[in-house]
């Protein structure tokens, strides 16, 4: 029996040291269907992409992920993400495909009428208002309705998810979003920012949770600025990469529009964000053993700011 359970102990050591050292799952993929009213009373259907650990040899393999493949057992942090202006919930699958590899769920619910389906009527004002009006109705949505399949016994995601442990990303106008949803909804650990813009706008008040800031250098769309204005208000631990050579849509999965001559390669510029963004929220949000130098110390094509127990 002595030898049992040291062989138990042994495995479980195992596992959780192969988790710290970012050993991945496979990803599975799933879409859920939420129906909803916007603040101005219009039905609002949000079409939300969710990435998880997967059991191996489970789901059909697509471009996505293994889709609804089987739910790997285990409680899982929830992190949801934001996309940008005329953008996708899939614009960042090098990202949301990552965090599910290294042990989270992400859900990605879509902006209606500020997605790349409705150019070119996202790039109207009247669309960013909406869409920036319904960021935290869309963001309680989507966390209500997964922690109520969490509860039942019926769903895939049934005690798969942790309630304590509900973080926040997005990018451009979803990192705006992210910011907001940070403010507003108390029951989130972990904002993760790129590329923000309309930091003017922001509601009153400092973001105290754990936050980290992404921006690039060449930024064309918003500016750099927009990143060092959005952590100046940060109240909590907080960090500011930056991205040298970046552009506006080096964080996106293709960069075919906003991306110039001379500006750092997309799978650069990826390796960068997951180098810093994977970290973060497994020391933040997971709660797993992560040195603060991973965070703190800059590598080659970036810049890091960082006060980690601020």
């Amino acid at each position: 029996m002595k030898r049992v359970k040291a062989r138990w102990a042994l495995a479980l050591a195992m596992l959780a040291a192969a988790r710290s050292a970012g050993a991945a799952f496979p990803v599975g993929t799933t879409t859920r269907t939420l129906v909803t009213t916007s603040v101005s009373g219009t039905p609002r259907t949000l079409d939300t992409i969710v990435w998880y650990p997967a059991v191996p040899r489970t789901g059909t393999p697509e471009a996505l992920g293994l889709r609804d493949a089987k739910v790997r057992r285990g409680r899982f942090p929830l992190v949801v993400f934001m996309h940008g202006t005329c953008g996708r919930p899939d614009e960042a699958t090098y990202l949301t495909k990552a965090l599910a590899s290294q042990g989270f769920v992400v859900a990605a619910p879509p902006h209606p009428g500020l997605t790349a389906a409705d150019l070119p009527g996202c790039l109207a004002f009247g669309a960013t208002i909406d869409a920036a009006l319904n960021v935290l109705p869309d963001v309680r949505l989507v966390i209500d309705s997964l922690l109520q399949e969490a509860n039942d016994p019926s769903s895939p995601f049934a005690k798969r998810l942790r309630p304590d442990a509900l973080g926040i990303a997005g990018l451009s106008f979803g990192g705006y979003a992210t910011m907001v949803a940070a403010l507003g909804e108390p029951r989130l650990r972990t904002a993760l920012v790129l590329v923000p813009g309309g930091t003017a706008l922001l509601p009153a008040g400092d973001i105290s949770i754990p936050t980290m800031v992404i921006g690039s250098e060449r930024d064309q769309v918003v500016g750099f600025a927009e990143s060092q204005k959005a952590y100046q208000r940060l109240a909590g631990p907080r960090f500011l990469v930056e991205l040298l050579g970046g552009d506006h849509l080096s964080v996106v999965d293709d960069c075919t529009i906003a991306c110039v001559p001379g500006d750092i390669s997309q799978a650069d510029a990826h390796r960068l964000v997951l180098h810093y963004a994977l970290p973060f929220e497994r020391r933040y949000l997971a709660r797993r053993p992560v040195e603060s130098r991973r965070l703190t110390r800059a590598i080659p094509g970036v810049t890091v700011e960082a006060e980690p127990t601020r």
